[in-house]
Order: structure tokens, then sequence, then C-alpha cells
């Protein structure tokens, strides 16, 4: 609680020292493009680090009867070791504007010391095999390295999954809020077990969630809109790599990967952007209108002729809307999906584009032969708006934390409900 509360304290006078600074940036959902302070996502980790390590004495506290477990202070002390390194890379990111390459590598970095750990404390590379597989495989099979390279990718995957599913306020807070009372929901169901490591990894989970969650929700306040700072790359990086240390050191990766189904999706679908098949353009984030009936541009790469008659129109529309109140509260503003034009994209990229058009899963503008035009940018929020039109950024932000939601109910559905058919 103290955290959360200084968390809410602190950011908005870190928001002015931050914009003094050059950390700034323009809303591009608002018309008037507010510039809002950036990277507020440093002064949560930071108050959430300093309570996490003022937590170590309360945590590992001695008497004369109690033989002191450094290996469970080396799990904690690493795990904290990961979170400090990744909140510093991520703020490099925030500064410097990595490419996508180094934000691949980061992760990998700033997981060693609790691979590390891992491999020193446990070292179990063994996983149960599914019932049907026993017959051929039998009851586990020992993946060796292999499994220390799943961890390793688990790490970099859940720092960049927040990441890619963001652009708009509150969806990147907000997601990593609802990821992380799930997970606290499970520890502690499972707290009071009965067996006492079993027990152990819940708190230990516990005692990382517990702090993120209050520093979150603070940041939370000031982040959704309409939003009064950004979090930046930082707080994803921070929000992944803590989800990341409790899924590996608290026993529970295939938990924690049915918790990330909407991340992993969005990351599926958005592979031919993100890998060159498709044009991607620098911002995939959705774009706000004042005119329903006032036809938007179809592609992000439309011509100058093009652009300044929008321009000239949206123009027009503002300066009319202001003039009449009556006028201004019939338009009203919503979003739309942003899009891009298809001129560069590799036959493969246009091959998925068709398959992606005969789900229902995007929006395709073909010429009058046929020709693909140019889609909707494939993320999880230009999806939203495509199967939910006229939608606010508010009800947008909520549409993507109700489906985080349900795939929460889903995940412990799955869990605790039907695993046993493939494993007993």
């Amino acid at each position: 609680m103290l955290a959360g509360l200084a968390t809410w304290c602190l950011v908005p006078t870190a928001a002015t020292t931050f914009k003094r600074v050059g950390l700034s940036g323009a809303d591009m959902s608002k018309p008037a493009r507010p510039v809002l302070a950036e990277s507020m996502g440093m002064v949560a980790a930071t108050i959430y680090l300093v309570a996490t390590f003022l937590f170590i004495p309360a945590q590992f506290r001695t008497s004369s009867h109690y033989v002191f477990p450094f290996d469970r202070l080396g799990e904690y002390l690493s795990a904290l070791l990961s979170l400090q390194s990744m909140v510093f890379l991520g703020f490099a990111d925030d500064v410097f504007d990595l490419r996508w390459r180094f934000k691949l590598l980061l992760p990998t970095i700033a997981s060693i010391p609790v691979l590390i750990v891992y491999y020193v404390g446990y070292g179990v590379t063994h996983v149960v095999v599914p019932v049907f597989l026993r017959p051929w495989l039998g009851n586990a099979v020992d993946l060796g390295v292999l499994y220390y390279v799943y961890i390793g990718l688990m790490a970099v995957f859940c720092t960049n999954a927040i990441n890619i599913l963001a652009g708009i306020n509150g969806v990147e807070v907000g997601q990593s809020i609802v990821i992380a009372l799930s997970i606290i929901a499970k520890d502690l169901a499972n707290v009071n077990s009965g067996n006492p490591a079993y027990e152990y990894h819940h708190l230990f989970s516990l005692y990382l969630l517990l702090p993120f969650v209050s520093v979150s929700c603070a940041l939370y306040y000031w982040n959704v809109y309409p939003a009064k700072v950004f979090v930046g790359d930082t707080y994803c990086y921070f929000a992944g790599m803590t989800f990341a240390v409790c899924g590996i050191l608290g026993h529970f990766s295939k938990t924690l990967l049915l918790l990330f189904v909407p991340q992993i999706f969005n990351f599926v679908y958005s592979a031919p952007q993100i890998f060159g098949l498709v044009p991607c353009p620098r911002h995939r984030l959705p774009r706000m209108v004042m005119n329903p009936r006032t036809k938007e541009p179809e592609s992000d790469d439309s011509g100058p002729e093009t652009r300044n008659l929008h321009r000239t129109v949206s123009t027009a529309m503002r300066s009319f809307a202001r003039g009449s109140k009556r006028v201004k509260a019939k338009l009203g503003a919503h979003m739309v999906a942003s899009r891009t034009g298809l001129e560069g994209a590799r036959p493969l990229g246009l091959t998925i584009i068709r398959i992606y058009e005969r789900l229902g899963l995007a929006d395709v503008e073909r010429s009058m032969d046929g020709k693909l035009l140019s889609v909707n940018n494939l993320t999880l929020l230009n999806l939203v708006l495509i199967r939910c039109s006229r939608l606010t950024e508010r009800q947008l932000n909520n549409h993507v934390l109700l489906i985080q939601v349900a795939n929460s109910l889903l995940a412990f559905f799955i869990r605790y409900w039907l695993s046993h058919l493939f494993y007993f």
C-alpha cells in the first residue's frame, strides 16, 4: 500500500521533470495531440524495487532455532537483479529508441541471473508427458539444455508481449494488473497446500506480485483515459520480466503461458508485419476521428495530395464543430482501425492477408480488378475495432481488459478442470 501511495504521489512531480528534460511525446490518439511525459514506468519500477529491497529483512528474519535459507535468498536476489537490469534496459530503450534486434537480446541478458540460480538450485529439466503420448515417450522426458532455452525464450516473450499489445491509454498497465491479479488468486488458492516446497513457490510469487499490483494500480490512475502520462517501454519490460521471474522460479510456466493467450494471439496475428512480410508503419495504434460520416484515409501511406485533402476536410469539420455545441455533441469522437498500404508486401504476406480476410480477421480494401490495396494494421486493438465499431478510446481499453479477464477465467478452467484429462 505504501509503495502504491508513493507512486501515486510522485508520478505528477516526476512528469514535470521528465518533460523539462525532453522525455515527452504527443498523444497521437487525441485530436489536439497533447504532449505528455514519457517513461513514467521508471517511477513505478524504482519504487517497486525499493519496496522489495526493504522487504528482505522481514522475509528472511532469523532466530536461534532457524537455519538461514541462503538458497532462497539467492533466488530472491537473482529475481531482483533481473528486474533491476530489465528496468535499466527498458529506460535505455525509451531514451535511445533501440532497434527490435536489441529488444530481443536485452531480456535474454537480463534473465541470466534467474537462469543460473535455477540451474544451481533445481536443475530440473524434465517435463511430464500427456497421457496419450506416454506409450511412446514414457511418463516424463528430459529436455536438458532445451529446457533452459525454453524458459529463456519465455522471458524474452513476456517482456515484449506487453510492449506489442499497446497504443492506447491504460492498456499496457491494465492488462498487466489483470494478469498479476490472476496469478495472485492462484497463489492464494494454493499457499496452504500442505507441501512446504509448493507453498514456498507461491509465497515467492506473492512477495513479488503484491507490490507490483500496488504500484501498477497507482500508475494506472494516471495512465488510463484521458492519460496524464505515458508509461513507456520501461514499464512494459518491467512488467513482463516480473511475470517471467515468477513463472520460472515459481514453477508455473505453463499456467503463465495460458494467462498470456491474448498476447500470444496478438504476436501471431502481428507476425506478418513484425517480420516484414507486410509493410509495417512506425505507429500501428488506432486513430481517433471526430465525425463518423467523414471518410478517413484508407492507408497511412497516402500521397501528399490525398493527405492535404483529408487535412483540409478535417480542419473544416473541427472548425464547424467548435462553432456549434449542438453539432459537436452529435459528432462524438471514436476510434477507427489504422491501415497500411500493401504495395511493398511480399507474396507470402499477401497470402496470409487473404487467409485473415477469409477468417474475418482483416478488413481488406481491394481495387476494381480485385487487387489488394490496403489492410488494417495487424494488432488486437485494430481487430477489436473491426469487429466492434464506433468505440471510444476508453471503451476500447475496457474491451481489451474484458478479453484479458475472460482469458484468465478460461485459463483457470483449463488448469484445474481439464488438465486431469491429460495429466494424472
